[in-house]
C-alpha cells in the first residue's frame, strides 16, 4: 500500500465546522452548498462564514463561491454579492452555466495571465475536463469573464448583506417566475473589461469572438425561456453553425426540444 498522502485526504464533514476546528490554511476553498433558497444553508452564504473562510486562506489564496441566479429573487442575489464584497478586497465574477455564476474572492489581486492559462490547458486531463463542458480553448475560458469589483459594486448597490444574525434570504418570498430574465441581463450589462496580462492581439480577438458567441447563447436561452421559439431556433441555428461540436450547446438544444 502506498504511503498516506495528506494532500489526498477527503473529509466528509460540515464545511463550516471544519474551518472552525482547525487553523489549517488552504490555497483554494471552493463552496457549492445547496441553493440559498434551501432551508438551513443560509449560514454558508453569510458574511460571517466568508470571513472565516478568508481567515483560513494561505498567502495568495482564493475562495470560489458558486452563485446561482435563478433560485432566488434578484434582490436576494444582490444581497449575496454584497456579503462577498464586504469580505474580500479583490472579487471577480465568471459565468459557469446559463443559470449560475462563480464569485472568486482573494486578499491580493490575481493576475489573469493568458500565456500561462494557454500552457496549463495543454495538459490533457485539464483540457479533457473543460472540453466536456464546451471550453475547448483558452479563449473560450477567458470569455466567461463577467466583471471585476467595480461592476459587482454597481450590481449590489445598496443591498444589505446576508449575516448570521440577519439571514434575510432565508425568509425571502418564493422566487418570482422568469427571475433569470431579470438577473442575467442585469449582470451582462455590467460586464467590465478583462484585465489580461501577456495577451497578444490575436488572443484578444479570439476572446472577443468567443464572448460574442456566449452572448448569442444567452440571447437564445432568454428567448427560449420567454417562449419565443422562432427567435430561439434562429439564434441556436447560427450558433451551431459556428460551434457544431460544442457539447454544452448540443445538450441545451436537445433538452430544450423535449
Amino acid at each position: 500500500m502506498p504511503p498516506h498522502d495528506p494532500r489526498l485526504e477527503v473529509r466528509l464533514r460540515d464545511g463550516r465546522r471544519e474551518l472552525l476546528r482547525s487553523e489549517e490554511r488552504y490555497d483554494l476553498i471552493t463552496l457549492e452548498p445547496p441553493p440559498p433558497s434551501a432551508a438551513g444553508v443560509v449560514n454558508l452564504y453569510s458574511s460571517d462564514f466568508y470571513r472565516l473562510a478568508r481567515a483560513r486562506l494561505a498567502d495568495n489564496g482564493m475562495v470560489a463561491q458558486w452563485l446561482p441566479i435563478a433560485t432566488q429573487n434578484d434582490e436576494d442575489t444582490r444581497s449575496l454579492v454584497r456579503s462577498f464584497l464586504d469580505t474580500f478586497p479583490e472579487v471577480t465574477l465568471w459565468s459557469t452555466e446559463l443559470h449560475e455564476m462563480l464569485l472568486v474572492g482573494s486578499l491580493a489581486r490575481q493576475d489573469i495571465d493568458a500565456t500561462r492559462i494557454a500552457e496549463r490547458m495543454k495538459e490533457r486531463p485539464l483540457a479533457t475536463a473543460l472540453g466536456e463542458v464546451g471550453i475547448s480553448s483558452p479563449a473560450d475560458l477567458l470569455a466567461t469573464w463577467m466583471m471585476d469589483r467595480s461592476g459587482l459594486e454597481r450590481y449590489a448597490g445598496d443591498a444589505l448583506p446576508v449575516t448570521d444574525d440577519q439571514p434575510r434570504i432565508e425568509y425571502a418570498s418564493w422566487a418570482r417566475p422568469d427571475e433569470l430574465q431579470r438577473t442575467l441581463p442585469a449582470l451582462i450589462a455590467l460586464r467590465t473589461d478583462l484585465p489580461l496580462v501577456t495577451a497578444d492581439p490575436v488572443t484578444k480577438t479570439a476572446i472577443a469572438e468567443a464572448h460574442n458567441r456566449l452572448l448569442l447563447f444567452y440571447q437564445a436561452s432568454l428567448n427560449a425561456y420567454a417562449g419565443y421559439r422562432a427567435e430561439w431556433a434562429r439564434d441556436m441555428e447560427v450558433l451551431m453553425r459556428v460551434e457544431p461540436a460544442n457539447p454544452y450547446y448540443k445538450w441545451f438544444v436537445s433538452s430544450s426540444q423535449r
